[in-house]
């Protein structure tokens, strides 16, 4: 590598390999879709990764796929960015790349929350970015970056810095699936179901750097039932839902599947989503046993 060659500093060298990483991804993830769509089945895809047919449905599924294709032609356009801000208006929209659908918008979007969330951990807790850096092994560079919202790390760095910060790493976990454009588990109990939505709900509040719940009264919304359904008391029906994550500045169709994962498992077991939310305490324990947690 030029860099290499040139001796250029290390975090440079990180980042350089952190691109190809990526880029190695993106290559991989193209190549099994054109497989795909030439025939291949899903055994000897994951034959030729040597992985197991579930990881590679999981890895390289239609949906994720087409997800990291299209933010992998976001991000080309943004690398011209420089040339497309001389363009008019009209031009400018004629130039951006096909494929950018809202699944990748909502990736885009969770990216942006889960940067603010983090940064919103970071200034609460007067820790400076290089102390943070230096207790995270990272480049301060690097920190930057990702409160930023420039990059989106591993869950490890993330997880990492969420506890430097004196935070809950798991209410952060949503955003960060969700800017991966990692889909959800396909079923889950009621009690899982409904932690997710609540550590989705406090990601947002983290990110919108937990504003006064007083101030949360608007249509559909009291700040009696904001508070409910932050602490996990309830999980609030959806009018109450959507209001809620459109209070916090986030996007209700981003959140959508979550709150209909609760409301999936919890019908198995009951005939009618109650008005007005579901109180956390009333919902019914997991069965033991094969520790399945399916209902």
């Amino acid at each position: 590598m030029e860099a290499e060659h040139q001796q250029a500093p290390l975090p440079v060298l990180l980042e350089h390999a952190d691109n190809l990483t990526k880029e190695a991804g993106y290559y991989t993830a193209a190549a099994v879709h054109d497989a795909r769509v030439a025939g291949s089945g899903w055994e000897a895809v994951a034959a030729a990764a040597g992985v197991s047919v579930a990881t590679a449905r999981g890895w390289w599924g239609e949906r994720r796929v087409k997800r990291l294709l299209a933010r992998r032609a976001r991000q080309q356009c943004l690398c011209l960015s420089g040339r497309t801000s001389a363009l008019r208006p009209a031009e400018a929209a004629d130039s951006s790349p096909a494929g950018v659908d809202e699944g990748c918008a909502s990736s885009g979007r969770a990216s942006g929350k889960l940067a603010s969330a983090l940064s919103h951990l970071q200034r609460d807790s007067g820790m400076t970015i290089h102390d943070a850096a230096q207790q995270a092994d990272l480049s301060p560079s690097y920190v930057s970056r990702i409160l930023a919202g420039d990059r989106v790390p591993s869950w490890p760095v993330v997880h990492m810095l969420a506890t430097i910060f004196g935070g809950r790493a798991p209410e952060l976990r949503v955003l960060w699936e969700s800017a991966q454009g990692m889909s959800y588990p396909a079923r889950q109990d009621v009690h899982s179901a409904a932690q997710r939505l609540q550590d989705a709900l406090r990601g947002l509040y983290l990110a919108a750097s937990c504003p006064e719940l007083a101030r949360a009264g608007c249509r559909g919304l009291t700040a009696q039932a904001a508070g409910e359904a932050l602490r996990g008391e309830v999980v609030p029906d959806w009018p109450t839902t959507s209001a809620l994550i459109t209070w916090l500045g986030g996007h209700p169709a981003d959140i959508r599947p979550l709150w209909e994962d609760v409301h999936y498992a919890f019908l198995t077991s009951h005939d009618v989503f109650p008005c007005g939310g579901l109180p956390r305490s009333g919902l019914p324990e997991p069965e033991s046993g094969d520790g399945s947690g399916a209902l």
